[in-house]
């Protein structure tokens, strides 16, 4: 029991992990009863989907990052941090590649301006860091706001307005920009040795909004099915979601809560060796001034 009380995080994210990496081995969707022998496909299995496919390969890499995090074989180095991040990345816009998404349609401006946001944002950690650290802090804040609101300005109106007509945009190229600001964020943010934890959060989030977000495609995906191969197809409402999606949403929140835990533990780790560097420097100190009163 010891050991499981100190690994209960760890074990969190595999039985999320795992959740999720073997709900495409279950029914995904499937028809009424009504509509059986009347369409075909009826129903669709997880390996049958790349939605399913995509849960799979994160709940995949979401136990491959976890595992050496908590036996402590990734020591949280900025060079390994910056490998780790630039695997995520890739990982995560390799998804929508081999799901087949849809280039999209960027002539809203609101998605403008949120493409501009993300950018600002990546900037403006970029500056953070860079900044003197005896900068004044109200002066800090200034020139951060600044560069945020100048960023967003410049990229929706000079950047990314081009993109306001007919063309399209692939996915992979948004979710690089969202991945890019993400890591910006991530690297900016004190302490070093948290970053891969960090990484581990972002993962398992966007994990568990793939697979919340999945129910409306693989529905989707059957109804497409049903017309190649009948020509007709039943109505999207009488279409249900099964047991592979419950689980994959139940292994998200579940891994979720785990990397949460993971990250917890951790931070609490350096807490506990920062105020216990203070504390021998400051019985030095007095071990020193004792001696010289003496």
């Amino acid at each position: 029991m010891g050991f499981y009380r100190h690994n209960r995080s760890l074990f969190l994210v595999l039985l999320g992990g795992g959740l999720m990496a073997s709900s495409v081995l279950w029914e995904y969707v499937r028809m009424k009863p009504t509509y059986r022998y009347l369409v075909d496909p009826w129903a669709m299995r997880g390996w049958e989907t790349t939605q399913a496919l995509a849960i799979c390969a994160f709940g995949v890499a979401i136990v491959l990052l976890a595992v050496p995090l908590s036996v402590r074989f990734l020591k949280g180095k900025l060079i390994e941090s910056i490998l780790l991040m630039a695997a995520a990345t890739a990982f995560v816009c390799l998804v929508p590649v081999f799901a087949g998404v849809p280039d999209q349609h960027m002539y809203s401006w609101p998605r403008l301006w949120l493409l501009a946001i993300l950018t600002a944002l990546a900037v403006t950690a970029v500056v953070g860091r860079v900044l003197p650290s005896g900068l004044a802090r109200s002066l800090r804040r200034l020139i951060l706001l600044v560069v945020l609101a100048g960023i967003t300005i410049l990229g929706a109106l000079v950047v990314y307005r081009p993109l306001s007509g007919d063309r399209t945009i692939p996915v992979w190229a948004v979710v690089l920009l969202f991945m890019f600001t993400v890591d910006a964020l991530l690297l900016a943010r004190p302490p070093r040795e948290l970053i891969p934890y960090r990484l581990l959060l972002t993962i398992s989030l966007t994990g568990l909004v793939v697979a919340l977000v999945c129910s409306g495609a693989v529905r989707s995906t059957l109804l497409r099915l049903q017309m190649e191969n009948m020509g007709v197809s039943a109505e999207y409402r009488d279409i249900q979601i099964t047991a592979g999606v419950l689980w994959a949403w139940a292994g998200g929140v579940i891994a979720f809560a785990g990397a949460v835990g993971l990250w917890a533990r951790r931070r609490d780790e350096l807490e506990e060796h920062t105020r216990a560097g203070r504390q021998l420097a400051v019985a030095k100190l007095s071990a020193a001034e004792l001696e010289q009163a003496v």
